[in-house]
């Protein structure tokens, strides 16, 4: 596991920030959208979105790969999704899941399952040569997070920022229970080479790219 950073990510560029301006909302999740498309591997052909509710990601991801599956446990948000070219939306549990794809992703949803469920299921889902990106949350605690206090403004900003095009659907909500240092011996564990980070607006991010031949 590498690297404790706190903070933003780094700036995107003028094109990308341009795509992301169409989003009907806002909001801690769909912020870290562009980084999540950065992840997206080189010559990606198939993708599969955890918790994919509206579908907003699974259609940014159609933009990158010919096909996607996006998958969710509530099917009463799932009916909420416009239809989208190489685009398809099911209610599914991804830890009954049995195909691979070439990138994986899992927003506000990790947190829904034990963690070593979660992260072994994930793990099986990734294709050799492909990639997981993880936005999640974790339990803090004072002793351990007081780093986090000094964003608390800058996270503060970004929701006043953004407040007239905050939104979107309605899903189901659920405290974490794994602190970060469990999540990181977790993914230390199980997917060797994991870099984690601690980000704004209570998130972590995780990336993972699975080696063409995994022991």
């Amino acid at each position: 596991m590498r690297g404790r950073v706190y903070g933003q990510e780094p700036p995107h560029g003028p094109a990308r920030c341009r795509g992301m301006s169409t989003d009907p909302y806002w909001n801690h999740n769909t912020h870290y959208h562009p980084w999540i498309l950065e992840q997206v591997p080189a010559g990606a052909r198939t993708a599969l979105d955890i918790g994919c509710g509206d579908g907003l990601l699974a259609r940014k991801l159609a933009t990158r790969c010919d096909a996607v599956l996006g998958v969710d446990i509530d099917d009463t948000v799932i009916a909420t999704a416009p239809p989208a070219p190489n685009v398809h939306l099911e209610q599914a549990d991804f830890r009954e899941l049995d195909d691979t794809f070439d990138m994986v992703t899992a927003v506000a949803t990790l947190h829904h399952v034990p963690v070593r469920d979660g992260i072994a299921a994930l793990r099986h889902l990734v294709a050799p040569g492909g990639t997981l990106a993880v936005v999640g949350l974790w339990k803090m605690h004072p002793l351990t997070d007081f780093h986090y206090l000094p964003l608390l403004p800058a996270i503060r900003g970004l929701d006043w920022w953004q407040r007239k095009s905050l939104g979107g659907p309605q899903a189901a909500v659920r405290d974490p229970q794994e602190t970060l240092s469990e999540i990181r011996s977790v993914a230390g564990e199980l997917l060797p080479g994991a870099q984690i980070r601690r980000r704004l607006m209570w998130r972590y991010t995780l990336v993972w790219r699975r080696p063409r031949q995994l022991g």
